[in-house]
């Protein structure tokens, strides 16, 4: 948050105190620079895990409740959003994508503060502050709609017992001459997932920013290059079996680009600069260099 804050030309120190030590500017007053709704759940999620650290300092919590997990899952997803959205930065090309999971294999009823043999672990005073921080979270989640996801991620397990088993995710088969568990992986209709071609981004683009500015399929090239679009499936679609058909672009990619162009005015002529400067030094490292001749 403090490296977007320069990056938008402000300030994260405050102002020095006569002999006391420089110190940057606190949690708190980034969110509130940054995030400029009270109710936003992004903001309101790192305001969540920063309550827990402080207590944490002087509660005794040897493990993580299910409800606290979830609230980290969802902190853990919305880094990546934010490093994408600010700095164009893919983060899945520096780290492998299963290092962005919280989840693994585990007893709930180990994680849960209903079961008596995990309560008596527990200080009295740690036991009811964690039940009322749970609660607190799960009223909260009820209050974001659709947007619950970036506050909140519960992590639980959910089956179905289905007739046909080429409509599963997950099939299994049990006993001694079953076959071993097997996992489907459902094909996606790109045509509903992916439904824009580059110029269809434009015309969307321009639609939904009302004529206040006009953008043309070279500014979603510039985009695409400068922003790591391609490393994000949700946005960006290209067909390996058929690759003369182009690449193909989300609802979530014509949605992404309109925020970026609402809150960056600059972000347009920002992009084209830097695929320009980009596409320069490409081609300076194609040029042949001259023949050397000895000298006389």
């Amino acid at each position: 948050m403090k490296a977007k804050i320069l990056a938008d030309g402000g300030k994260i120190f405050d102002k020095k105190k006569r002999k006391q030590p420089r110190i940057s500017i606190k949690l708190h007053k980034c969110l509130n620079r940054l995030f400029i709704f009270k109710t936003d759940p992004v903001k309101l999620n790192i305001r969540r895990i920063s309550d827990l650290r402080n207590n944490a300092m002087h509660l005794v919590i040897p493990f993580i409740p299910p409800d606290i997990m979830g609230l980290f899952q969802a902190g853990v997803l919305n880094y990546p959003k934010a490093l994408q959205d600010w700095f164009g930065i893919n983060i899945s090309d520096r780290v492998p994508l299963g290092m962005m999971a919280l989840v693994y294999d585990f007893d709930p009823k180990m994680h849960s503060l209903e079961y008596p043999k995990i309560r008596r672990k527990l200080p009295a005073e740690t036991v009811r502050w964690l039940t009322s921080f749970q609660q607190d979270i799960r009223k909260e989640a009820e209050t974001f709609g659709d947007k619950v996801m970036q506050f909140y991620i519960p992590i639980d397990l959910k089956l179905a017992i289905v007739k046909n088993p080429t409509k599963a995710d997950i099939v299994l088969s049990s006993g001694a001459i079953g076959q071993a568990a097997l996992i489907v992986e459902v094909p996606k209709d790109i045509d509903k997932t992916h439904p824009y071609l580059r110029k269809d981004v434009a015309s969307q683009v321009n639609q939904k920013l009302g004529g206040s500015t006009t953008i043309t399929v070279y500014d979603i090239h510039c985009i695409v290059q400068i922003c790591g679009i391609k490393g994000r499936s949700d946005f960006y679609y290209k067909s390996k079996l058929w690759p003369q058909w182009g690449p193909r672009y989300s609802e979530n990619f014509v949605e992404w680009v309109v925020s970026q162009a609402t809150r960056n005015p600059d972000f347009f002529n920002r992009t084209r600069q830097e695929a320009k400067a980009k596409q320069r030094k490409s081609d300076s490292l194609r040029l042949p260099h001259p023949p050397e001749t000895d000298s006389q």
